[in-house]
């Protein structure tokens, strides 16, 4: 059964939601930061992120490709190059790191360098997100055999494959 892009997020928002009403404390409610919204194509244009004390970067995003009936299919692909070969495949839920180029100026109110954003576009204009490869986050490379050798790759850019998640979910208060 595949599902139609209005109803991933729906499903995705309502079960963010319940996490937050289970799990959250009122408190933080005015804590939250933003993070970035795709466009109607459900394409992200930036990993960068406007917040109240200028612009910020989101690192983490969640692998949400939805589940096919092929097994060969069940993982993102994340490739050497924007639609380029492919390099290995990330398993469904697993969070990624983005890498930004140089030292993005953050907290200005000044937009940031789009030449040091994680998310890079292909020759057709679509987006791509450039993560790094972590043993812990991506799996199953295709060429090399090692994690160390994974380096750098690029997986599409859009809500059909990846959720950003907003860096205040990351702080945990241990009382």
């Amino acid at each position: 059964m595949r599902l139609k892009f209005p109803v991933q997020v729906f499903l995705l928002v309502s079960c963010l939601a319940f996490s937050y009403v289970a799990f959250g404390e009122s408190k933080a409610l005015a804590q939250v930061a933003e993070v970035p919204n795709p466009d109607r194509n459900g394409d992200f244009s930036s990993a960068f992120q406007r917040g109240n004390r200028g612009f910020y970067t989101i690192n983490k995003w969640l692998v949400v490709q939805p589940m096919s009936f092929s097994m060969k299919d069940y993982g993102l692909n994340c490739r050497y190059e924007p639609n380029g070969q492919l390099r290995s495949q990330i398993q469904r839920g697993a969070v990624i790191t983005a890498v930004f180029k140089g030292t993005p100026n953050l907290r200005t109110v000044e937009p940031p360098d789009p030449a040091n954003d994680a998310i890079v576009f292909d020759s057709n204009g679509s987006p791509w997100l450039r993560v790094k490869g972590v043993e812990n986050e991506l799996a199953n490379p295709v060429q090399p055999v090692s994690f160390e050798q994974l380096g750098e790759c690029y997986v599409r850019a859009n809500l059909k494959y990846i959720a950003p998640i907003n860096p205040d979910s990351l702080i945990f208060d241990h009382k």
